[in-house]
């Protein structure tokens, strides 16, 4: 008999990414299931799911379940939803119970302030199979609690649904969460809403233009001391596959306190399986910064910054014109 699962867990337990890999696991088998979420979900553009660690899969909308001939599938999974309506959830144990298709729903248990979504109360309350996704607080508990973050706070307050990832939202354990703690320091890969550090990247690169080209397709990392954005750095891939170190920033206020090399480690670990060597190209007044953490010249690209930048760069009162490029074995 096909049953009705609600798989839960707190924000970056993995829950797109185990979703996608079920369905990826039917169809490796010779079954169709079919992907769905809800409409309100639109942060990983239209008829998408995204997991933070990358992985994607095309989808359709929980709202479009009557257009949809579901004697083609095996299987039906549900993303994100805690975001279901009482009469949804009803519709998915409609199916399993009428149809005998088993359905597979993943979601938060309960919003920034410890309550219930609607779409959450009633899986708990219909669903035949119940299992949480764990994952780890900062301090190392559980996290049960999903924290939303404003300007470096824990917020309690405001509407219930405002969509966002890690830039808007950290899991915590319920002590952390009650006294509204964040992590003292620490680096988190930022897959949604990168256009928040953008005020930041550009204290290290002044192009929005030159950004944009390694920001979308690039890996964004935030140093956060407390909550607060302390620095930044954006990782992509070259043309000849090796990784390269685009950006990396620390923000006015935290400088002087090693957060600089403190990211530089934690990309060369990173990169450790991605490549021989981790490349950085720079100006000449930040090679002695790299020297020190290993780096070695490479080589030159003659006039990068007059050829690459609609208006000249000053540095140490002189128009930069070469870009030093440097790596590092991995």
């Amino acid at each position: 008999m096909a049953k009705l699962y609600f798989r839960y867990g707190a924000m970056g337990s993995s829950k797109t990414a185990n979703a996608i890999m079920v369905q990826y696991n039917y169809h490796e088998r010779g079954q169709n299931a079919l992907m769905l979420k809800p409409m309100l979900d639109n942060r990983d553009g239209d008829r998408t799911v995204g997991s933070r660690s990358g992985l994607s899969a095309p989808c359709r909308y929980v709202e479009e379940l009557d257009e949809i001939d579901l004697t083609a599938y095996d299987c039906i999974i549900v993303d994100e939803a805690q975001f279901l309506k009482k009469e949804q959830v009803q519709h998915l144990v409609d199916i399993v119970d009428n149809r005998n298709i088993p359905v597979i729903c993943y979601g938060l248990r309960a919003d920034f302030q410890g309550n219930l979504f609607e779409g959450s109360h009633w899986l708990m309350a219909w669903a035949d199979t119940i299992e949480e996704i764990k994952t780890v607080c900062w301090c190392g508990r559980k996290a049960t609690m999903n924290a939303r973050v404003m300007g470096g706070k824990v917020v309690k307050a405001g509407e219930q649904i405002v969509l966002g990832g890690n830039e808007s939202y950290v899991a915590l354990c319920r002590k952390h969460w009650a006294k509204g703690e964040l992590a003292p320091l620490e680096v988190r890969r930022i897959a949604a809403g990168k256009s928040a550090y953008l005020p930041l990247l550009l204290d290290a690169d002044p192009s929005e233009r030159m950004i944009a080209g390694y920001l979308e397709g690039g890996e964004l990392y935030a140093l956060l001391a407390g909550g607060k954005a302390a620095g930044a750095m954006v990782i992509a891939r070259r043309a000849d596959g090796a990784p390269e170190l685009k950006n990396l920033v620390v923000a006015e206020g935290f400088r002087g306190r090693g957060y600089g090399a403190l990211l530089v480690r934690h990309a060369l670990r990173l990169c450790a399986s991605r490549g021989d060597r981790l490349f950085v190209g720079t100006s000449a007044a930040n090679v002695a910064f790299y020297e020190k953490l290993g780096f070695e010249r490479a080589y030159v690209a003659q006039n990068f910054f007059v050829d690459n930048y609609e208006a000249p760069i000053i540095e140490n009162g002189e128009v930069l014109k070469d870009m030093i490029y440097l790596s590092k074995a991995l």
